[in-house]
């Protein structure tokens, strides 16, 4: 009878081994699988933890400019990831509908709560934590100075007239763009953030934290004034996604672009014999604010595999896997991480990157103030109305005071 019992455990024991050997496959979808050297960071680190675990990851690509309403989509259709990366923009609805499970136990399970960095405190709510950040790192500009150079351009421009000064230079004497931006309006995310960093550089925004409407602002009719000039002026190309406008870049056919330190990665990845001509400066506008962006790791409520997703966060949120993310991408992690002394002599730029988002803060997100659940209908009234202003068939001031009563409308309904 007692063999017979430890028979019994036995296999119970060898049968609980088998399936913690074969483990789940975890769904996982970003905008960054195929993001070049971030990319590659998330596999090698996904790819580790495969190894370790017994667990398998399907990573799925979607596009940046797609992504929130494909995964909105996709959720309420009851195809719920296990671990997904979200933008700030999305938090504030998807924490307010129920989507996102705290992960206040996970962290601490992990024990990376106390690197965190501050900025999780925008995935708090009721001192809830609903997301973890991937990176946060600023935007600010990305400055070829030997297509400058060649345009006579010695130093970088610091206003806005000095910046229109350098494209035309560099247009008349190089053929290439001085500035470039997204304006593809089929992408409204990434307009609305270009229109974000001219805003906030003028002081304004597009509306207030307590949900007051200031679109047609003094200073944002000068602000997208400028925007405008540079585009009427073919200054900037016209139509273009900011995918095309980085490639175009990283080409050597554009001087300068507001962005984040992800171009840097890119240049370091595609051309690296161009880095010693590329600087992280200071954005030429008035506030010269630095508008953060970024994303966060967030849990779906509805997953499947939450505690294995919660092993694989732990994993990305490593010491080494995060001190890799700032020395291999050239980007501000999710928590604290110490770079070498040879990595900040090779790559002086990125202290200048940290005190930029020091001195020059912008925002965090990419949502309007007093309206972060309600921000999508938002940024595409402001997208639609900078679709009009750009292409001629409104001017910056009638565009913007019809922008101002449209939201005032909307917001009445709300």
């Amino acid at each position: 009878m007692k063999t017979l019992v430890l028979s019994a455990m036995a296999a119970l024991l060898l049968g609980s081994v088998s399936a913690q050997a074969q483990g789940v496959t975890l769904n996982v979808p970003s905008w960054m699988w195929e993001e070049g050297q971030v990319g590659e960071w998330f596999k090698r680190n996904t790819a580790e933890f495969e190894a370790s675990s017994g667990n398998t990851v399907s990573a799925t690509q979607i596009p940046s400019a797609d992504f929130e309403k494909v995964v909105i989509t996709q959720i309420a259709g009851g195809a719920v990831p296990d671990l997904m990366t979200a933008f700030t923009s999305m938090l504030p609805p998807m924490i307010n509908a129920g989507t996102l499970a705290p992960l206040d136990q996970c962290i601490a399970d992990g024990g990376f709560g106390d690197r965190l960095l501050k900025s999780v405190d925008f995935a708090k709510v009721d001192d809830v934590i609903y997301g973890v950040p991937v990176t946060m790192s600023p935007w600010s500009v990305v400055v070829n100075r030997k297509l400058l150079a060649e345009a006579g351009i010695e130093e970088m421009p610091r206003t806005v007239e000095e910046l229109h000064a350098a494209s035309l230079a560099v247009k008349e004497k190089t053929g290439a763009y001085g500035y470039a931006f997204g304006n593809d309006m089929a992408a409204p995310l990434h307009v609305y953030i270009n229109s974000m960093q001219w805003v906030l550089g003028f002081g304004s925004d597009w509306s207030q934290p307590d949900g007051t409407i200031t679109a047609n602002d003094p200073r944002n009719i000068e602000a997208i004034g400028w925007v405008k000039r540079f585009l009427d002026e073919g200054l900037a190309p016209i139509g273009l996604g900011v995918i095309q406008a980085r490639d175009l870049f990283v080409d050597g056919k554009v001087a300068i672009m507001f962005e984040g330190p992800w171009l840097m990665t890119q240049i370091q990845d595609q051309k690296p014999e161009m880095m010693a001509d590329i600087d992280f400066e200071v954005v030429p506008t008035p506030t010269h604010a630095a508008v953060t962006g970024g994303a966060f790791f967030v849990i779906p409520a509805k997953a499947s595999n939450p505690e294995q997703a919660c092993e694989l966060l732990t994993a990305y949120m490593d010491e080494e896997a995060q001190r890799r993310w700032l020395e291999d991408l050239l980007q501000i992690p999710g928590t604290t991480a110490e770079p070498s002394a040879e990595f900040l002599e090779e790559n002086a730029w990125v202290g200048n990157m940290a005190t930029i988002a020091a001195q020059y803060p912008g925002g965090i997100g990419y949502a309007p103030p007093g309206y972060l659940i309600d921000a999508g209908e938002f940024r595409q009234m402001v997208v639609d109305a900078l679709s009009e202003i750009y292409s001629g068939r409104a001017s910056v001031e009638d565009g913007l005071n019809t922008l101002q009563a449209k939201l005032e409308n909307w917001s009445a309904t709300l």
